[in-house]
C-alpha cells in the first residue's frame, strides 16, 4: 500500500542566522505544562526536531511507558533517524523506516514552524502538540487559510520564557497548540493560561 503524498508548504525557506539549526531548548517545566492538561498523550511518539533531547527527556520523567523516534536534521545530536523537517520527502522516508506515530510531539525552530506543522498532522494517526510563539496563530496571509480550515483543538498559553537562558535576549511567549482527530480524548478547558509553571527563581526573565 502506498504512502499517501504529504503536503508541500507554501513558504520559502531561509538559512538561520541565529543559532546553529534555530535550536533552542525546552525547559521542563514546559514539558509539565502539556502532560498535566493533555493525558491523553500516549502510545508511539516522533519528536522531528529533537535538538538536546530536552523535551523528551522530560516527557520519559512522566510517561515512561512511551515509545519514541527522535529525529534532527543535525547529526550531531545523534537522533535516531536524521532529515530536515521542512522536506515532504524527508516525511515519506521516517514513515517507510518507523511507521506513523501516534503523537507528534515537537518544539520547532520558529522560523519553519508552519512547514513542519502541516507535515506533522498529516502523519500523525491521534494528534500534535506543537510548541509556537504567540504570534502563530494570527491569520496571516501565508497561514491565515491553512488555519482556518485546521482549527486547533486545545492551547495552553505559557509565561514569558528567555530561551538563551540568559533572561534578556530571545524572550518571548509560546504556547502548544493541540490537534487530534477525534476531540473527545481531550481533558477541558481547551484553552487554559498555564500560570505558575515557570520556577520563581526564573521570574527575572520577564
Amino acid at each position: 500500500m502506498s504512502t499517501p503524498p504529504l503536503p508541500v508548504s507554501p513558504l520559502t525557506l531561509k538559512p538561520s542566522t541565529r543559532r546553529r539549526f534555530d535550536a533552542y531548548d525546552t525547559p521542563p517545566w514546559q514539558v509539565d505544562a502539556l502532560i498535566d492538561h493533555v493525558p491523553a498523550i500516549a502510545g508511539a511518539l516522533w519528536e522531528p526536531c529533537a535538538g538536546d533531547g530536552s523535551l523528551l527527556s522530560r516527557l520519559l520523567d512522566r510517561k515512561p511507558d512511551l515509545s519514541f523516534v527522535t529525529m534532527d536534521i543535525d547529526p550531531s545530536k545523534d537522533p535516531m533517524l536524521v532529515g530536515d523537517a521542512t522536506n515532504p520527502a524527508t516525511w515519506r522516508e521516517w514513515i517507510d523506516k518507523a511507521g506513523r506515530p501516534d503523537w507528534i510531539v515537537t518544539n520547532p525552530p520558529f522560523q519553519d514552524a508552519f512547514p513542519i506543522l502541516q507535515l506533522a498532522l498529516a502523519t500523525a494517526t491521534v494528534g500534535v502538540a506543537f510548541l509556537s510563539r504567540l504570534s502563530f496563530v494570527e491569520p496571516t496571509k501565508t497561514r491565515g487559510p491553512w488555519l482556518k480550515d485546521h482549527p486547533h483543538d486545545q492551547r495552553i498559553v505559557l509565561e514569558r520564557w528567555s530561551y538563551t537562558g540568559n533572561g534578556r535576549t530571545d524572550a518571548s511567549t509560546t504556547e502548544w497548540l493541540i490537534w487530534v482527530k477525534d476531540w473527545r480524548i481531550l481533558t477541558p478547558p481547551f484553552g487554559i493560561s498555564a500560570f505558575g509553571y515557570r520556577p520563581k527563581s526564573d521570574y527575572q526573565t520577564g
